[in-house]
């Protein structure tokens, strides 16, 4: 095993599989029987943004678990057999695909959106390899391709839209490693939630021509809205398992690290343009994953958050960085930020809606704005998006489960060039 110390790719492949195997494994326990055939109900069913994959209505507890374990299973095969390099950005495309399987993505609607950015690859005569991580990213706007498979406002059946969803699925896939390469430039790298940026501007386009060209025509605009479907707060189950998986990942970053050691310069970086798992190794980003996702769960306890499918989704796509960008230094100011707006409104309960305990957790993807340029401008980052998350979904009509990156894309649009300007040189 301590070969695994210098090997992260094996490493990260093997935390990958355990995981994903934990997820089915519990999914099973918890649903028998049931949890399969809620598992087909849920990847037959719409899933726009705010839909909790572990509510009866979907694919309940049993079912919802398995899907996401069987996704993030998915991600391990694409990364594996593509021959992608593993690093920190291959931690976060995992953890994105894990995360979003709670609350947008499943099995299905996935597939053709890999597919399409397979297909780029050989367009562009490059290895599949090269674009792995993007085609994982690329999935967030799984949500549109279920949409028009099996949306209740469209005018056609269930059969057409199957058809129809695979093509536009692939369309999607195709066409997001162009748009994602552009959009970095225009947060110059201080959203660690690119992919959220570049999905809800290719989300607002879908969006409209979706609604213009369909439902207008159809009469069923007006109809048109988030799916808004609930599911139950778990906390024993959830608090329980996260705990063990957090400590276990301390743990056995420390057996393999040999301890604690470096965990220090870990912390002192500033998450800007940082691939923690090329610099600091794999032992290390599993401990910092650990830690940061007790941080994490802990504020989710603490202002009384439920502990729902978007919210434990939410939390995992939070330590997706931990292995490149994000630490408990650099995300503080971001929560803090949240904090600061609920006191202003002087409601601090407000923490604890399920939307607002998401959209923190998307917040810290601009950990490094506080990382570089200190906690002040980290809470106020973290203040803005608290102020705009909980608007900016109707903008792609749902249709981009990475809203709350693509609302830290918005805030770094309008942010970043005024730290740049008043912030001083940064950190280095």
């Amino acid at each position: 095993m301590k070969n695994l110390k210098n090997d992260t790719s094996a490493l990260f492949l093997l935390f990958f599989t355990l995981f994903s195997l934990m997820l089915i494994i519990t999914g099973i326990a918890c649903g028998g029987r049931d949890a399969f055939i809620g598992a087909l109900h849920e990847m037959l069913s719409p899933e726009k943004l705010t839909t909790d994959s572990l509510s009866d209505e979907v694919g309940g507890l049993g079912g919802g678990l398995l899907c996401v374990g069987v996704t993030g299973l998915i991600a391990t095969a694409v990364l594996k057999f593509s021959g992608a390099t593993i690093a920190g950005g291959s931690f976060g495309a995992y953890f994105l695909m894990v995360g979003f399987a709670f609350f947008g993505k499943n099995p299905f609607n996935i597939l053709p959106i890999i597919l399409g950015t397979y297909l780029y690859s050989k367009a562009k005569k490059q290895p599949f390899a090269a674009n792995a991580n993007m085609s994982l990213f690329a999935c967030c706007m799984a949500p549109a391709v279920s949409e028009l498979m099996f949306g209740l406002c469209n005018p056609w059946g269930k059969g057409a839209g199957i058809v129809i969803g695979l093509i536009a699925g692939i369309a999607i896939g195709f066409l997001f490693p162009t748009i994602a390469a552009h959009t970095v430039s225009m947060h110059q790298g201080y959203d660690l939630f690119n992919a959220g940026l570049a999905g809800g501007l290719f989300g607002i386009v879908i969006f409209m021509i979706y609604k213009q060209l369909v439902l207008v025509p159809a009469g069923t605009s007006a109809d048109y809205g988030a799916n808004s479907i609930s599911g139950g707060s778990f906390p024993a189950l959830f608090n329980t398992m996260l705990i063990i998986v957090f400590l276990l990942s301390v743990a056995l970053g420390a057996y393999l690290n040999g301890g604690f050691k470096g965990y220090g310069a870990l912390l002192s970086r500033t998450g800007h343009k940082t691939d923690l798992a090329l610099l600091d190794g794999g032992p290390l980003c599993l401990i910092n994953f650990g830690i940061l996702g007790l941080f994490g769960l802990g504020y989710v306890n603490l202002v009384g958050a439920p502990i729902s499918g978007p919210v434990v989704g939410a939390l995992l796509c939070m330590l997706c960085w931990a292995a490149n960008g994000s630490h408990v230094l650099n995300v503080w100011p971001l929560f803090a930020g949240y904090a600061l707006a609920a006191l202003l409104q002087g409601n601090i309960s407000w923490l604890a809606g399920q939307g607002i305990a998401v959209g923190v957790m998307f917040a810290s993807g601009m950990s490094p704005i506080a990382g570089k340029y200190r906690f002040p401008w980290g809470i106020l980052a973290g203040l803005l998006h608290a102020c705009l998350v909980s608007y900016t979904g109707a903008f792609h009509g749902w249709l981009n489960g990475y809203n709350g990156g693509f609302t830290a894309g918005l805030v770094c649009c309008v942010l970043v060039p005024v730290v740049l300007s008043w912030g001083g040189k940064g950190k280095e």
